[in-house]
């Protein structure tokens, strides 16, 4: 199978199962293609310190850690952080902060996009 531009765009707030389905779909495909998941919108209260066990879903810090090293960009909607005034965790993969005009580009090029 020829390797693809994958872009998973995560764009609702983390209190429900969607964003643990959207990053496992996200590192399964890292295994085998170019891999972009972007948090806009809503989304970027995933990446905050907040403790989703507290309210019964499912930790994905350990998805997070695996797309950084299958290789994956993870990246963040910069406007969508300060709409929100919402602080990142601290975490073990590297995140990229963009602005809307260059996500806008990634998911132009893309060739395969999942919006959840």
């Amino acid at each position: 199978m020829a390797r693809k531009k994958l872009v998973v765009i995560i764009k609702n707030d983390p209190f429900s199962w969607k964003i643990f389905d959207a990053l496992r779909v996200a590192v399964a495909s890292a295994m085998n293609h170019e891999v972009y998941v972007i948090f806009i919108k809503n989304g970027v209260y995933a990446l905050s310190d907040w403790k989703p066990k507290l309210i019964g879903i499912e930790a994905y810090d350990k998805s997070i850690e695996s797309l950084g090293m299958l290789g994956a960009k993870l990246i963040v909607e910069e406007e969508g952080l300060r709409e929100r005034g919402v602080r990142l965790k601290n975490w073990k993969a590297n995140l990229e902060i963009l602005s809307k005009d260059d996500i806008c580009e990634i998911i132009n090029s893309a060739e395969v996009i999942l919006s959840w």
